[in-house]
């Protein structure tokens, strides 16, 4: 696909996804330096009880980093569901995504569970492949006006089913939502406002529909390299997050 030059006013998709990375990134720091690195070590040695966990500053800067990286997830869906809606080879999309589902595995585990392979949690490539499955059964199961058909949401269930048993990252909530964006696409306000709701359980999370909300619809300056260095991104800093909580911490 060719670069696209931005023309209108607002935040591109290159933006949404540079905003996206940067809270990711915060939030992942908060998850595996401090909390795996720092905090749960010394709640397991005894060293730190949690009632006095709440006192410490390091536990605040925690919850400043988590609570800032909240925005990413809502991003990424919201940009998942755009790529979808536009994507010229559907099968290709799911397949690069599982590829980096498999590649960030292991650094996602060392990050923040400090083992090369912890079998009751996936990283979130996975929930995020099953999702754009979900969407494919929905679109593939249309009825006639565009609204979804019973097949398509059993196609959807099966996804959400899926990700509950393989324990993905925001497990089946995740695909639900996506699904959720996908079905409300044709209205943004609708769909920034039905996201808002079911991201409600986390506190900061909803704000990243205010962002969302200006997007203008472009896909914005993105060269080859760079869309291979969003993919990438995820595995790459996972690795180093890891290196930095089990080599240094």
């Amino acid at each position: 696909m060719e670069e696209t030059i931005q023309t209108r006013r607002g935040l591109s998709g290159t933006a949404l996804k540079t905003v996206a990375c940067v809270t990711m990134l915060i939030d992942h720091i908060g998850a595996s330096c401090v909390e795996a690195g720092l905090l749960m070590p010394k709640l397991a040695s005894g060293t730190l009880t949690r009632s006095t966990l709440g006192q410490l500053s390091l536990f605040q800067l925690d919850r400043i980093l988590r609570f800032t990286g909240r925005l990413a997830f809502p991003i990424f869906c919201f940009l998942l569901v755009e790529g979808f809606v536009h994507t010229h080879d559907v099968k290709k999309y799911v397949e690069r995504l599982f590829l980096f589902a498999l590649l960030s595995e292991v650094p996602f585990d060392l990050a923040f569970f400090r083992t090369p392979i912890e079998p009751e949690n996936q990283n979130v490539y996975w929930t995020l492949a099953l999702g754009v499955l979900a969407m494919a059964g929905l679109k593939h199961f249309e009825k006639p006006d565009g609204s979804a058909s019973w097949q398509g949401f059993l196609c959807a269930a099966a996804c959400v089913i899926a990700a509950e048993l393989l324990h993905t990252d925001y497990n089946g909530i995740g695909v639900v939502i996506l699904c959720a964006l996908y079905l409300t696409r044709a209205n943004r306000k609708r769909q920034c406002i039905v996201g808002a709701i079911l991201f409600a359980w986390e506190l900061t999370a909803p704000l990243a529909f205010v962002l969302i909300w200006f997007y203008n619809g472009q896909r914005g300056r993105c060269p080859k390299w760079a869309k291979w260095a969003f993919y990438g991104f995820y595995p790459v800093h996972l690795s180093l997050l890891a290196a930095v909580t089990n080599l240094v911490l």
